[in-house]
C-alpha cells in the first residue's frame, strides 16, 4: 500500500472515531445544566437560572482522539520508511510554525476574561439591548453577534455572551429557535472569520505567510454581497409574527453586577483602533488588557489577587442570571484549544516533511482542472471538515492538500480562498465542534445550522461571481 493510501486509511479510522464516539455530536449525555458557579441543575423551578454547556468529558475527548490520530500518522510514516526521530523532529517543526498563533490564543483568553470583569461586554450588551425592536429583531441579533464576534474574535465566546442573550430575547418574542440560532451562528462566524483577534484568521495568515490586515481587507470585500443578502433574508423573516420584548431587564441584571459607564468601551476601542492602524495584534491586545485592569480597579473595585485569578481561570459573576450571560474567558479556558493547535500542527509538520500527501495532491490538481480552483477548494474543505471534525484541522488539511493549485505569488488569494471555504464550512458540519459547540451553548437545535445562511452564502456568491460552478473554469 502506498504512503498516501495508508494515510487515507488511517484518516478514515480517525474520522470514524470522531463521528461515532467523539465530541462532534453533542448528545444529551454530553451536556449538563450549570449555573454561574458550576452547580448542576436540580429541579424544574431553577431551570431558568441555568445554561447548557458541553461536559468536560466531551471537550477532552477530541484531544484524546487527535493524539490517537497522531500515533496512526506516525505509524504510517514508519511504514513508509521514515525513522521515528525524524518524524518527531518534523512534528516539532510544525509546532514551531504555530508558536505565534499559540501566543495570540493565550493573550485572547486573558483579554476576553478581562473584558468580562471590567464591564466592557456588559456595557456593550446593555447599550445594544434597546435596539432589539420586533420588526428588526432577527437582523439585529445577527448584527449584534457580528459586532461582538468582531471585537472578541471568537465564535465560542460570542455564543456564550451575546448568543445566550439573543436566544433569550428571541424566545421571549416567540421566534423559532432554528431561525434565531441560525442568526446567532451567522453572527458568531462573521468575526471568527475576519476579526484581527480571530484565531482562525491568525492561523490562515500564519500558514499562508500573508499579512493579517491585508487578508481582512480581502475578506471584507468577498463578504460584502453575502452580508447584505443575509441582512435582507433575516430582515424579511422578522416581518412575521414577532412580539415586543422588554430589554430593560437585561440592563438591570448587569447593573447589579457592574458599575457601568462610557469608560467601559475603552478596551474595545483600543483593540479596534490600533488594529486599524496596523499595530501588531499582540501589542494592541496587551494594551487593551492593561486598560481593562485599570477599569477593574477604579470602577469595579477588584483586588490584584482577584484580577490575577480572573486572568487565569476566567470571570465568574456572583449573580446566577448574570453568570449565565457573562461567565468565561481566562488563560485556562484556552488550554484545550492550545493543545488542539499543537497536535494539528504536528500533523502539518509530518505531512510536509514526509510528502505523505504528495500522491493525493496530484489527484487534487487533476480534479481542479475539471471543477475550477475555488470549487475544488470548497469540496476539499467539505471532506477535511467531515474528517477532521474541527476548524483548525480543516484549515490546515485543506491548505496542505490545496496549496499545489496556487503559484508562489498567489499567497493572498490562497488565504482568502481558505477563509471563504474551510473556515466557514467546518461550522456547517453537524458533528464538527466548530458549529455543534456554539449551537449547544446557546441552547439551539443543531439543525439551526441550516438557517446560518451567511456561512454558505459566501462560498456560493464566490462560485457564482467567478462562474466556478461550471466545469473548465480554473480561477
Amino acid at each position: 500500500m502506498s504512503c498516501e493510501k495508508q494515510f487515507v486509511f488511517y484518516a478514515a479510522i480517525v474520522s470514524f472515531e470522531l463521528e461515532v464516539g467523539g465530541p462532534g455530536w453533542v448528545k444529551n449525555s454530553d451536556l449538563e445544566l450549570v449555573d454561574g458557579r458550576g452547580n448542576r441543575y436540580n429541579n424544574e423551578r431553577d431551570k431558568r437560572r441555568f445554561t447548557v454547556r458541553p461536559c468536560q468529558r466531551s471537550r477532552s475527548m477530541i484531544i484524546t482522539i487527535l493524539l490517537a490520530g497522531l500515533l496512526l500518522i506516525l505509524a504510517a510514516g514508519i511504514r513508509c520508511g521514515f525513522a521515528l526521530d525524524d518524524l518527531i523532529r518534523m512534528a516539532v517543526n510544525g509546532i514551531k510554525k504555530a508558536v505565534n498563533v499559540l501566543i495570540v490564543l493565550a493573550i485572547v483568553g486573558i483579554l476576553t476574561a478581562m473584558w468580562r470583569a471590567d464591564g466592557t461586554i456588559a456595557y456593550i450588551v446593555s447599550s445594544a439591548a434597546g435596539l432589539f425592536k420586533p420588526s428588526v429583531l432577527i437582523v439585529t441579533i445577527f448584527l449584534m453577534n457580528c459586532l461582538v464576534s468582531f471585537m472578541t474574535g471568537t465564535s465560542f465566546g460570542t455564543a456564550a455572551t451575546m448568543g445566550v442573550i439573543s436566544m433569550t430575547i428571541a424566545g421571549t418574542a416567540g421566534v423559532n429557535p432554528m431561525v434565531s440560532g441560525g442568526a446567532v451562528i451567522s453572527g458568531c462566524f462573521f468575526g471568527d472569520r475576519c476579526s484581527p483577534l480571530s484565531s482562525s484568521a491568525i492561523l490562515v495568515a500564519s500558514i499562508t505567510e500573508t499579512n493579517l490586515f491585508d487578508n481582512i481587507r480581502n475578506m471584507l470585500r468577498t463578504a460584502a454581497v453575502p452580508f447584505a443578502l443575509t441582512c435582507i433574508i433575516y430582515g424579511a423573516i422578522g416581518l412575521f409574527g414577532i412580539n415586543q420584548v422588554d430589554a430593560a431587564s437585561i440592563s438591570d441584571v448587569f447593573a447589579k453586577e457592574f458599575q457601568l459607564n462610557r469608560w467601559m468601551i475603552l478596551p474595545a476601542v483600543i483593540v479596534l483602533g490600533l488594529s486599524m492602524l496596523r499595530v501588531d495584534v499582540k501589542q494592541s491586545m496587551t494594551l487593551s488588557i492593561v486598560c481593562a485592569v485599570i477599569l477593574c480597579v477604579v470602577f469595579q473595585h477588584r483586588s490584584a489577587a482577584e484580577i490575577i485569578r480572573i486572568m487565569l481561570t476566567g470571570y465568574r459573576a456572583g449573580d446566577p442570571v448574570a453568570a449565565q450571560m457573562i461567565n468565561g474567558g481566562g488563560l485556562l479556558s484556552m488550554k484545550k484549544v492550545l493543545m488542539i493547535v499543537c497536535i494539528t500542527s504536528t500533523y502539518s509538520g509530518i505531512f510536509s516533511g514526509t510528502g505523505m500527501l504528495d500522491g493525493i495532491t496530484e489527484y487534487v490538481k487533476k480534479f481542479s482542472k475539471k471543477t475550477g480552483r475555488f470549487l475544488c477548494i470548497v469540496l476539499l474543505s467539505v471532506v477535511t471538515s467531515m474528517v477532521g471534525c474541527n476548524q483548525t484541522i480543516a484549515i490546515m488539511m485543506t491548505e496542505q492538500l490545496g496549496c499545489v493549485l496556487y503559484k508562489e505569488q498567489e499567497n493572498s488569494q490562497r488565504a482568502v480562498d481558505l477563509e471563504d471555504s474551510a473556515v466557514l464550512i467546518s461550522a456547517l458540519i453537524p458533528w464538527s465542534i466548530a458549529g455543534a459547540v456554539p449551537a449547544a451553548t446557546i441552547g439551539a437545535p443543531v439543525y439551526c445550522l441550516a438557517a446560518a445562511c451567511y456561512l454558505y452564502l459566501i462560498p456560493i456568491c464566490r462560485l457564482v461571481r467567478k462562474k466556478n460552478i461550471f466545469p473548465g473554469c480554473n480561477n
